[in-house]
């Protein structure tokens, strides 16, 4: 169903300008026609006292009164204006009729051929000035034949050679001011058009910004989500694979692909890349030389963005496999002043990638390298904990052990009765070690909630246990160290070596409770020992 109010198609510069116009001329009639009213009272009344013909008065005050009627009724603006040019050629003939072709009359037939015109159209301007020179050629007839005499009696006779400079003086003023018109017209209708051409071009600009912002904004849009979704990603081996299939699904582009320096520094290697083709180029391990002429090459070494044209020979030579490729754009994967890599984009779509485009899209390849490094930081730092847990969990089980060979580390409480058969181990954990067990035998089933205490309590004794052991440890190490200390101040303060080596044998052999401490000065650099 077709809408009841479509919408209106633009207007053509003529139509346009023809309305603009029009609404002019509508708009000036009411204040023209009131301006007529009122000069013309002014001018009717003293003439209509001072004229002593009843023709010439019934002719002004036929021509004031048809005036105010149409300025007084709501007239359409076609009837208005011929009844005011009606009442012009009126005024035009009833001088003429007065004073002859000598007098005011050329005024009036001047001034309804350009009222014509301008408040009409420049034809009626050219009717207007055919019925002025039938006027004059049948008012000359009558004249110049003596059918009619002025009624103005002083009024100068007229010669032929007057009706004829009246006639080329209405001729020619009427020529002047209809074409004048029409060209004014026509030069305003090619201004018009230029405006409308320049408004349609500021138009289409304005409509072309608007989408290019559009575009830009959805394209960053998508930049800050894929980085959101990245940076979330801890696993270098799988940050790479989702980012390029993010990529590709988020922008629809034919062919991604990652590729990192390896080791040596030497080589770029392709580490991850989309489709059939991105599947051969890694099971044939496919890298490129740093140093080559390679666009991924060229975009490392000077840390930018590159973008060509993907059906040119440099891109058929960087990928043979993607024959459908357009467009190619290829970026550094740089985090600070280190260049980790690239990432190679290709579109099927031609001229899809835009200089303006290599910055947005930078953007997003440093979010990734920033990403890729954080992962790659992330597992070091991974192992570098997994490597301090297990020699935590070899320290603690070396030093429990030591423990429980020195010492019977194992209590009981209650009686040991064999009908029970509710038993609960709780294993005691320290630092995800093990390091002794908790176990509780009842003659009732054990609820959830008693185990759940009994695993708190047995991790926590597991804490109070390792703060003993490390208090126990902390006062040896102290006991050793004073006892160092008393030995070595009392060593220092022997003043020769018999002395010494008595003082330091007897305190060793105290401190340590040895059977027998010998001190031997040799330079045999320890042959004699056994």
């Amino acid at each position: 169903m077709e809408s009841s109010n479509p919408k209106r198609q633009p207007m053509a510069p003529q139509e346009a300008t023809r309305l603009l116009y029009k609404n002019w001329r509508e708009k000036f009639a009411l204040p023209l026609l009131i301006g007529v009213l009122v000069f013309g009272a002014i001018v009717l009344i003293p003439a209509v006292s001072a004229s002593t013909s009843a023709v010439v008065d019934s002719i002004f005050i036929t021509a004031y009164a048809i005036t105010g009627l149409v300025a007084v009724i709501r007239f359409s603006y076609t009837i208005r204006m011929s009844v005011f040019l009606f009442a012009v050629y009126m005024l035009g003939l009833g001088e003429l009729i007065t004073h002859g072709v000598l007098g005011d009359s050329l005024i009036f037939f001047f001034a309804i051929i350009v009222f014509t015109t301008i408040l009409l159209s420049p034809r009626a301007g050219i009717a207007v000035t055919g019925l002025n020179i039938l006027t004059f050629i049948v008012f000359a007839y009558l004249f110049l034949n003596n059918y009619i005499t002025p009624l103005n009696p002083f009024a100068s006779p007229a010669k032929v050679e007057d009706w004829l400079s009246a006639l080329g003086v209405i001729v020619m003023f009427g020529v002047v001011v209809i074409l004048g018109f029409q060209r004014l017209e026509k030069e305003f209708l090619e201004a018009q058009k230029q405006i409308d051409a320049t408004l349609n071009i500021l138009t289409e600009e304005r409509n072309n910004l608007e989408n290019r912002v559009a575009e830009r904004t959805l394209q960053l849009r998508k930049i800050n989500d894929i980085g959101r979704q990245i940076a979330t990603i801890l696993d270098p081996d799988e940050l790479l694979p989702k980012a390029a299939r993010i990529i590709e699904s988020e922008f629809d582009f034919y062919y991604t692909a990652f590729f990192l320096i390896d080791s040596s520094g030497q080589w770029v290697e392709l580490i991850e890349a989309t489709g059939e083709a991105g599947r051969v180029l890694r099971e044939n391990r496919h890298r490129l030389d740093i140093n080559g002429k390679s666009n991924i090459a060229a975009a490392i070494r000077l840390k930018e963005g590159k973008v060509m044209d993907a059906g040119s020979d440099q891109a058929r030579t960087d990928n043979p496999l993607l024959p459908y490729s357009r467009s190619q754009l290829v970026l550094p994967l740089v985090v600070g002043e280190s260049v980790l890599g690239a990432m190679e984009i290709h579109s099927t779509r031609e001229n899809d990638f835009q200089q303006a485009d290599v910055n947005a899209f930078q953007n997003m390849a440093n979010e990734i390298a920033i990403a890729l490094e954080n992962s790659r930081l992330f597992r070091e730092a991974q192992q570098s904990l997994a490597e301090l847990q297990a020699t935590q969990r070899q320290y603690l089980q070396g030093a429990w052990q030591t423990i429980a060979d020195d010492h019977d580390l194992n209590y009981e409480l209650g009686d040991s009765d064999t009908s029970a058969s509710n038993e609960m181990e709780i294993p005691l954990i320290l630092r995800e070690q093990y390091i002794g067990q908790l176990q509780l035998v009842s003659a009732t089933e054990w609820t959830p909630e008693q185990k759940s205490l009994v695993e708190a309590i047995a991790s926590q004794a597991a804490l109070a246990l390792e703060n003993a052991r490390l208090v126990e440890e902390s006062q040896s190490l102290a006991v050793r160290e004073k006892t160092a200390n008393e030995i070595i101040a009392k060593v220092w303060a022997s003043t020769n070596m018999e002395n010494i080596l008595q003082t330091a044998v007897r305190e060793l052999g105290r401190s340590l409770e040895a059977t027998e401490v010998e001190i031997e000065l040799s330079m045999d650099g320890g042959e004699n020992e056994p």
